[in-house]
This record gives structure tokens, C-alpha cells and sequence, in this order.
């Protein structure tokens, strides 16, 4: 019985070992570095035009001091302060800093942020450049990888399911070749005993 269990694993074995491998692909074509672009206005403003109730465009003190004061607010905190605001330009950016704060739940990260996309092509360009830099393109990385590891440990549960029904098929396969095993034995001691 034990030998062909293990000939059965290793057809198994040996069947895995013919499936074609996938091919990774290559990258067609490396990019080269680009010299990046400098701010060169003397001063730095949102808008070249700001909208009407849009106070503070020029003053990015104020802004990091908004930034600042978020990252150092809890987020229920945070999250009345943002209930509060409105939709106008200024809302929906103060709305972005009071979410950048790394406790912030995806789901209110990413309001903000589609919130911010319908303000930012609005912004000049040099706002809008240094803006990415420091602040945007580092929260939608942070905000991938939440995602993915939303997506990995809702994965790793399934796994874990799936592992734990593969231990119970396990065990009960096993308990079965152990029963016909002492079958097996039974039926080899009234053998001999009939034979004598």
C-alpha cells in the first residue's frame, strides 16, 4: 500500500515538473534619468489666478503650517474637521493636508485625493510640480501599498482557510490508510493462521 502512494506522488511529481514555464517579460526599453525641473519663480503661488474664495495662494507658510497642524492632530479630530469644510478649491486642498497624516483610513485618503484631482490641473504649474513631489506622489504610493496589503491579507486568509481544509482532508485521508492498513494486517495474521 505504501508503495503506491509513493508512486502516485511521484507521477505527481514528475507531472508538475512538465508544465511550461512562464516567460517573464523584459523591459522593451530603459529610460534614462531626465534632468528634473526647477521652480524659478520668486514667488510660488497655487493659481496664477486664484479663485475668489481662495485666500492664502501665495502664502506657503500657511500651508505647511496646515500640514504640520494635521500631522500632529488625532484623526477623529481630523476627520470633524473635515466633515466641516465645504467643496470650494481651498476646502477640498485643506481636505488633502488633513488626510495626508500616515493614521488616516484609506477610504477618506482616497476622497481627498479625487478630490484634490479635479483641483489640481487648475494650479500653475510650478505649484503643481512641487506639490506632486513632496506630497501627492508619496501619498498614492503609501495608498498602493495599503491597498495591496488589503488585497495580500485578505489573500493570506484565504490561504489560511484553504490550508486548514487541506489538513483536515489530510488527517481524514490519512486515518484511512491507517484503517486499511489494519485491514491489511488482519487479513495477513488469519491468513498465516489458516495456512498453519
Amino acid at each position: 500500500m505504501r508503495i503506491i502512494v509513493f508512486v502516485l506522488t511521484a507521477s505527481l511529481v514528475s507531472a508538475c515538473g512538465m508544465l511550461p514555464e512562464k516567460e517573464v517579460e523584459k523591459p522593451a526599453e530603459i529610460k534614462e534619468a531626465t534632468k528634473p525641473k526647477v521652480v524659478e519663480k520668486d514667488k510660488l503661488c497655487w493659481f496664477d489666478e486664484a479663485p475668489q474664495s481662495f485666500e492664502h495662494n501665495c502664502d506657503w507658510h500657511f500651508w505647511s503650517n496646515v500640514w504640520l497642524t494635521a500631522d500632529a492632530t488625532p484623526w477623529v479630530k481630523r476627520k470633524q474637521l473635515i466633515e466641516a469644510l465645504g467643496n470650494t478649491e481651498a476646502d477640498k486642498l485643506n481636505k488633502y493636508f488633513l488626510t495626508l497624516p500616515t493614521d488616516t483610513p484609506y477610504q477618506d485618503k482616497l476622497r481627498a485625493q479625487l478630490a484634490l484631482d479635479e483641483v489640481s490641473p487648475m494650479f500653475s504649474d510650478s505649484a503643481r510640480l512641487l506639490f506632486n513631489t513632496i506630497a501627492v506622489k508619496p501619498n498614492k504610493q503609501q495608498m498602493e501599498l495599503e491597498s495591496a496589503m488589503s488585497v495580500l491579507s485578505k489573500e493570506n486568509a484565504r490561504n489560511v482557510q484553504a490550508l486548514k481544509a487541506l489538513r483536515a482532508e489530510l488527517d481524514a485521508q490519512q486515518q484511512k490508510l491507517e484503517e486499511l492498513l489494519q485491514i491489511e494486517a488482519t487479513l495477513m495474521d488469519k491468513s498465516r493462521s489458516n495456512q498453519q
